[in-house]
């Protein structure tokens, strides 16, 4: 990767930890603990019963089948419990993964789907979605890629930062690819399942073919950062044994508390998605009028599904500078693109939290100075 700052150091940032509003939030608007606990009535008393004592390995068997209810053919047995999606990446990559294995990457994409497989000594190899294509993969360029053999392939749908998701015939297309090349497909989809009832939020690779491994958890379209609870999801047990292995000699439980909050969360996940929906909705409109203000300085497709967007900036300069002056100026977080080695033009949008009208009003004033 190009040494330019990464997402993480971004967000980590003196200026960004003194900012006050974030344009760029990944994850739908956070549930408070008591929001979360008032979904059932003798929920508090419950969650102060809970023993801290030592769990199951690889999470109980109740949050096994919550999890397990989100898939078609996943069985419980296919589900390896993790804290968030970041350390199911770093366990899948440190037990699949080896010194000279090819790994074939989606990009733009979250920094680390490229770090990682570097840090094992991969080849790897990025698959680019292009601006000019409307960020839509070329499947053909894939097939390209993966003529040479190939360990793992990496997607993110809907795409981080992008939002781009695909249709039945892109999946259709992309699972014979997977078929004929021998890789494993890493489908990173954390960000599926909003908007809630639309097709279009809904990913199932891991439902449809062996050699796909399913990302999920409930922090980005759940609003549930802070349980740290992501999931492999795999229909074949069996390609989630070495990681299940590697995993015991870590942290193989799930906190009780956690454990607790996470199946309470999926028992009413359909009014979570509800609410935010709506917060997602909202946030689309004031985006959609706030790119229709300034047309002059910006490009925009409002996405099909799931939280991101990426606009990108036609004004003076590129988004890094751009997104400095936001900073000090403003106090208003805006994430540019070369936190994601994407060029200079695009930046990313987080369109479900309540405070983004309130961002792009300060963008207002911020660009009537400008």
């Amino acid at each position: 990767m190009n040494k330019h700052p990464s997402l993480q150091e971004f967000f980590d940032s003196p200026g960004a930890l003194a900012a006050d509003l974030n344009m760029s939030a990944s994850a739908s608007e956070p549930l408070t603990q008591d929001e979360l606990l008032a979904f059932e009535p003798d929920a508090v008393e419950k969650f102060n019963a809970i023993k801290l004592t030592y769990p199951r390995r690889h999470a109980e068997l109740e949050l096994l089948d919550g999890i397990s209810r989100r898939y078609r053919a996943v069985p419980p047995d296919g589900l390896l419990p993790t804290s968030g999606v970041d350390e199911s990446l770093g366990m899948l990559f440190l037990s699949l993964v080896e010194a000279g294995d090819r790994v074939v990457v989606l990009t733009p994409c979250y920094p680390p789907h490229l770090m990682l497989p570097e840090w094992r000594g991969a080849e790897v190899a990025r698959w680019e979605a292009r601006a000019e294509d409307n960020w839509v993969p070329d499947l053909d360029e894939l097939r390209r890629l993966t003529a040479k053999s190939t360990r793992l392939i990496i997607t993110t749908f809907p795409q981080n930062p992008t939002g781009f998701m695909p249709d039945e015939a892109f999946n259709a297309e992309l699972l014979e690819i997977v078929e004929a090349s021998g890789a494993i497909l890493v489908a990173d989809e954390i960000y599926a399942g909003l908007p809630r009832g639309g097709a279009e939020g809904l990913s199932d690779l891991a439902d449809r073919h062996d050699r796909v491994i399913s990302l999920h958890g409930l922090s980005k379209t759940m609003g549930l950062p802070g349980l740290r609870l992501g999931w492999m999801a795999a229909r074949d047990p069996a390609l989630l044994a070495p990681i299940r292995e590697v995993r015991t000699l870590f942290n193989a439980y799930v906190p009780p508390p956690i454990d607790f909050l996470a199946n309470l969360a999926l028992r009413h996940a359909d009014a979570i998605l509800d609410r935010n929906t709506r917060i997602l909705d909202t946030g689309k409109r004031a985006a959609a009028d706030f790119m229709a203000r300034h047309g002059n300085l910006f490009e925009w497709t409002e996405p099909r599904s799931g939280v991101l967007s990426f606009p990108r900036w036609t004004g003076p300069g590129g988004t890094s500078a751009l997104s400095q002056r936001l900073l000090t100026e403003a106090k208003l977080i805006c994430a540019p693109s070369l936190c994601f080695d994407a060029g200079d033009q695009h930046f990313r949008v987080g369109l479900a939290r309540r405070t983004l009208p309130d961002a792009l009003a300060r963008f207002d004033s911020f660009l009537e100075r400008l």
